[in-house]
């Protein structure tokens, strides 16, 4: 462990009279020992202070406008708004929108994650684009005005992993690492009430300590907090054993305990893979002139691979639970092991000699079946295994909203 050093906001000199009270509890300096937590470590949070926000002349930053945000009282607001950046085919979307959260926009520089993401969310709009891209922040700010009355919003983001995953390059200076920082920037620029970024559980370790140090001292300076948390999909109704690091950000300082207490009350039972596979026929092989604007039967996406002999001879030889990273065949009665794509092939199926289909690979996601993917076929397999599960995503959302005070619809 190693102390840091932690300084509060000092408010900015117009802050109405009522809150004096509640701002002088924020011009306080404090030292404090916070231990890292590891990707094997407690999935207790840890949390980052702001450092001042203050020019030589002791007052905050331009833009800097924390009594603004201390002042106003969302109760009777409208729900929450949400720009979602490195939005993919947009699980933390799905996860907003169950909550009641009215979708911005979403931005990312995957064209076919923008189809996915355009069909499912019809309302909102898709920016092509990086999240560095100032024209494209800007013009999140422009949607995010145009909405009119007093309304919080929030960004959640799920930056490239691959650079971090024990699946991908885990090379710490990986270009795709870099975007975490860039979100941040994001962050500070477009001034949230609160955000939520999720990716691997291994950018907690010690390998990637210097690219999270300053994602959190970006966010710092800019008068947020940050709050690290470890949890894994599967204690979530997620039928996958899929550990994710979550970054809660926001602009009073929260209680990792009270989070972590409000995260055990949410927890579900264990789902087998059987269990969330019960209902889906035996799908059909994937035809040559495969469009996917056609229907092929009641389940959107359920087409199987079209394998040759050799692969479906090496698939029924092996023992559910059993083999190499491709076509590791998955167990009935447990959790599927982590999902992921790319130049591998998906798990097999536990009991028939074939890999999984798209619809197969969401629901081991915990995307519901009204949720279409488009794109070619590696494309959609490989929007669904970099998405946020919903399920996880919509947990930690909730306790973050609660705790930050957005209003939620009953029903959520």
């Amino acid at each position: 462990m190693r102390g840091v050093v932690h300084y509060a906001i000092v408010i900015a000199e117009t802050i109405p009279d009522r809150l004096a009270s509640r701002a002088a509890a924020h011009r306080r300096e404090s030292v404090s020992a916070c231990s890292a937590v590891a990707a094997t470590g407690s999935p207790r949070a840890r949390m980052t202070r702001p450092t001042e926000q203050v020019n030589g002349a002791g007052r905050p930053q331009p833009g800097f406008s924390v009594g603004k945000w201390l002042a106003a009282d969302f109760s009777q607001s409208r729900p929450p708004l949400v720009v979602d950046l490195c939005c993919g085919m947009g699980g933390f979307s799905l996860a907003a929108r169950d909550l009641g959260m009215q979708i911005v926009v979403g931005v990312d520089v995957d064209a076919q994650a923008a189809r996915t993401f355009r069909k499912n969310f019809p309302q909102a709009e898709f920016l092509q684009g990086s999240v560095r891209s100032l024209k494209l922040l800007r013009r999140s700010s422009e949607l995010l005005n145009a909405t009119g009355a007093l309304a919080p919003f929030i960004v959640v983001s799920g930056p490239p992993c691959q650079g971090f995953s024990a699946a991908g390059s885990r090379d710490p200076v990986d270009p795709r690492n870099q975007i975490l920082v860039a979100v941040a920037r994001a962050i500070s620029h477009l001034k949230p009430h609160c955000a939520l970024v999720e990716n691997v559980s291994t950018v907690l370790g010690q390998k990637y300590a210097n690219r999270l140090a300053r994602f959190e001292g970006t966010l710092a300076r800019s008068g947020y907090f940050v709050q690290r948390l470890l949890l894994d999909a599967a204690d979530f109704g997620v039928a996958q054993k899929r550990r994710r690091a979550f970054l809660l950000v926001t602009r009073e300082e929260l209680d990792g305990n009270e989070i972590q207490d409000r995260i055990e009350r949410l927890k579900q039972p264990e789902l087998t893979v059987e269990t969330a596979l019960l209902d889906l026929p035996q799908p059909e092989v994937r035809p040559d002139d495969y469009d996917d604007q056609r229907d092929y039967g009641r389940f959107h996406n359920h087409l199987s691979m079209r394998h040759s002999t050799r692969v479906m001879d090496k698939i029924s030889g092996l023992k559910p639970g059993s083999g190499p990273m491709s076509y590791r065949r998955l167990h009935p009665a447990r959790p599927a092991k982590t999902l992921f794509s790319g130049h591998r092939a998906p798990p097999a199926h536990f009991q028939e000699s074939r890999s999984i289909t798209v619809r197969e690979a969401a629901r081991l996601q915990g995307f519901p079946d009204s949720f279409r993917v488009f794109g070619s076929f590696a494309g959609q397999m490989e929007q669904v295994t970099n998405a946020v599960p919903p399920p996880l995503a919509k947990a930690v959302l909730r306790v973050l909203s609660e705790l930050v005070g957005l209003p939620l619809p009953a029903y959520a």
